[in-house]
């Protein structure tokens, strides 16, 4: 539905072949009046919103936007809510819009149903228990005896089926910090352990022997080498350079030959979509025994891969030619990331091979090549990533920004370089039926709007970063703006302040079997092959690419791949929740034992309600949602901690002190972007007490008014029957 409602708002063609799904999708929309036609398009008219259906504790509920989180929510009142619960994706119309731009809105349809299932925290109140729903504290009847709940503890934790009360599973209570990754997982329906048929069909297959496979081209000889963190398990991809060829070889795990399709190994890889980490442990999409074993490129082990051959121009390092096959090759060595950055520091090693020593030199210099040439279309972001450090009780202890280093960037590269031949080679034609629209499975990453961007080089203004008046509305000239505002960021020690702003007013990236490019990375096509061990998306690719190679595509397979994208999408969004749904409570866990201390942080939302990201250790990150005081984005606060739910991990606090200055206090152009954006919102607040004596003067007048106009009417009666 995502790529539908995409596809909607830039227009759908009347005679474009779409797929039937969307087909029908029209007609349904047709049927509530809710499309309209413009220039030989279909459009979503006007007043009708397709969104994701969330409810609130009172009974109403709201409709969020399915493209853009930062739009206002719709109010959905209880009697207009129709059959819809949490998650649904529904179509809803404007019944009333206020001056200020609060929307009421009714539900017309539910077009896509979630699963239901609600986690909730028991509550014993007066003399009945109930179940309280994580997060959003709605509250449910529970269908059991009140005499066999109040033998549970109090905070006990229930999975519930919200259509009846049926209790479906006691998951623990909250006192227990192992409780957390229970209720994270469950809270988007997730568990960890495999059908019994999954794990028979994974333990079936035998170690890999070459005379298996001589349909396969041998690189056993070649010295492949896998980088991933030191404590991964689950090896995707190993690399080798041939420097005096100047031919990169990137080797694949050829998952798709283990999964097939519609297999129980595929219907349970399809039902997770994502492997799930998190600080302690990893949830895998497929297997341990062929995630971490056969699948995985180990060192020393022979496995299948399916391989990017890819020349490179000697001193451009454009790439001259490139070439896809299955392969069985053999990892010479598994390095972590901090082995190759020390290498790279002191070029010595005597823990890396000799052999390998040189390749990854020449690597390198390939790569910040590689890098430099993409930069010049492409952005880079500071990310914002944190890593827990968990003691054996699983709470926390400390954590440890993660950084992006020279080997961290040689794979990147590497890694972006196969996934942009595997989307040129998506998109070529092969057969002579290939008329059929370009249908695949791409990466896709659509140019800012421009009324996001409108807002945000109104905020780079008010920092100093940028001056012209005009915005850029070229892809072009908004590249060059962009890096422009990041040379100045970088100078004024703002630069990750500065790229969360860039970040925040792009759109989401996400998968759709339509290409519209990549505007953050500046591909033209991209897509997802390099990571088939963790990721669905990049199976289904491999699937796709090898039927294509073999110039057997099927063609009726294709018009699936909509819905897959959507599902896709989804389900990463999901397990991004599960891993912040997981960090926050971690947060929350260690903030309960240390009630009424202050900690220092930076304002991240100045809207009602304030809220304060910490920056002392190890709560780096950790959100607090303030009750009282007021602020402005980035300004430095001091924060006492009050209360903590550990059911719906929300932390509050009370503003001990606000300072007039950002955090990194030396910094003056945050400091005068504080001052003016105080200025603004007292101007703001002035400005509506003015309308507010106005609209009230207007309507006292209006009473006056009509309080004469009754009275004559009274007085001509009186008249009349005189």
């Amino acid at each position: 539905m995502i790529e539908f409602v995409r596809l909607l708002e830039e227009g759908i063609p009347f005679v474009s072949q779409i797929p039937s799904e969307f087909k029908k999708s029209i007609k349904l929309l047709k049927h509530f009046g809710a499309v309209e036609k413009r220039k030989g398009r279909y459009f979503l008219a006007k007043k009708f919103q397709i969104g994701r259906f969330e409810p609130a504790k009172k009974g109403y509920g709201f409709v969020r936007n399915l493209l853009d989180s930062t739009k206002r929510d719709w109010l959905v009142e209880r009697n207009h809510i129709q059959e819809a619960s949490k998650g649904d994706i529904v179509l809803a119309k404007v019944i009333v819009q206020t001056k200020r731009g609060k929307i009421k809105a009714k539900i017309l349809q539910v077009l896509w149903h979630k699963t239901q299932s609600v986690v909730c925290y028991l509550e014993k109140y007066k003399l009945d228990c109930m179940a309280i729903s994580i997060p959003h504290e709605v509250a449910y009847t529970i269908n059991a005896s009140q005499k066999s709940l109040k033998t549970l503890p109090s905070n006990t934790i229930l999975k519930l089926n919200p259509q009846n009360g049926e209790v479906l599973e006691i998951l623990g209570t909250l006192d227990d910090p192992k409780i957390d990754e229970i209720i994270s997982l469950n809270l988007y329906n997730k568990h960890e352990s495999f059908s019994l048929q999954a794990e028979i069909q994974a333990q079936s297959f035998k170690e890999v022997r070459l005379g298996q496979f001589k349909e396969r081209e041998n690189l056993t000889h070649l010295p492949f080498c896998a980088i991933d963190p030191a404590s991964a398990k689950d090896h995707d991809d190993a690399i080798y350079y041939d420097q005096e060829n100047s031919t990169l070889y990137v080797g694949i795990a050829d998952v798709s030959y283990y999964v097939t399709p519609n297999s129980q190994l595929d219907e349970e890889a399809k039902s997770r979509g994502f492997s799930i980490y998190f600080p302690h442990k990893s949830i895998p999409m497929l297997p341990r025994a062929l995630s971490e074993n056969l699948c995985s490129l180990k060192e020393g082990k022979m496995r299948l891969a399916m391989v990017w051959k890819i020349r490179l121009h000697r001193r451009t390092k454009a790439v001259l030619n490139s070439e896809l096959f299955a392969a069985v090759i053999k990892v010479k060595q598994k390095l972590s990331y901090e082995e190759v950055d020390a290498f790279f520091q002191s070029q010595k090693s005597l823990l890396i091979k000799k052999p390998l020593q040189a390749m990854l030199l020449e690597l390198k210099e390939l790569t910040q090549k590689l890098r430099k040439n993409r930069l010049k279309q492409g952005f880079d972001f500071i990310g914002d990533g944190v890593e827990l450090k968990l003691d054996k009780n699983l709470e926390l202890t400390s954590l440890k920004f993660e950084s992006q280093t020279l080997s961290h960037q040689l794979i990147e590269e590497c890694m972006l370089l196969a996934n942009v031949e595997s989307a040129k080679l998506l998109e070529q034609k092969n057969s002579q039926n290939d008329n059929h629209l370009k249908l695949g499975i791409y990466r896709i990453h659509p140019k800012p709007k421009f009324e996001r961007l409108v807002e945000l080089f109104g905020e780079l203004r008010l920092l100093g970063i940028w001056r012209e008046r005009a915005i850029p509305k070229t892809q072009g000239a908004l590249h060059k703006a962009i890096l422009e505002i990041q040379s100045m960021a970088k100078r004024a020690k703002i630069q990750r302040e500065v790229d969360k702003l860039i970040v925040k007013s792009m759109q989401q990236a996400n998968y759709a079997s339509h290409n519209v490019g990549h505007f953050g990375l500046g591909f033209e096509a991209y897509s997802h092959f390099t990571s088939p061990i963790r990721r669905y998306s990049d199976l289904i690719l491999h699937r796709i690419l090898k039927s294509k190679i073999a110039l057997n595509e099927d063609l009726q397979y294709k018009d699936s791949l909509p819905l897959l994208c959507d599902n896709l999408s989804l389900q990463e969004r999901e397990v991004a929740q599960i891993e912040q749904d997981f960090q926050d409570r971690k947060f929350a866990r260690y903030l309960l034992k240390h009630l009424g201390q202050t900690y220092d942080g930076i304002i991240v939302n100045e809207k009602s309600p304030l809220m304060v990201a910490l920056s002392d250790f190890p709560l780096m990150g950790a959100k607090v949602i303030v009750l009282n005081g007021s602020g402005v984005k980035y300004q430095k606060a001091r924060i006492q901690i009050l209360e903590v739910n550990l059911a719906t991990a929300k932390v509050y606090g009370v503003m001990i002190k606000v300072f007039s200055e950002g955090f990194g206090s030396e910094n003056l152009r945050i400091s005068q972007y504080i001052s003016q954006k105080k200025q603004k919102q007292e101007e703001k607040r002035k400005e509506a007490a003015r309308r507010e004596v106005l609209r009230i003067a207007k309507a006292n007048k209006q009473k006056k008014q009509s309080g004469k106009k009754g009275q004559n009417r009274t007085h001509k009666k009186r008249k009349k029957s005189r």
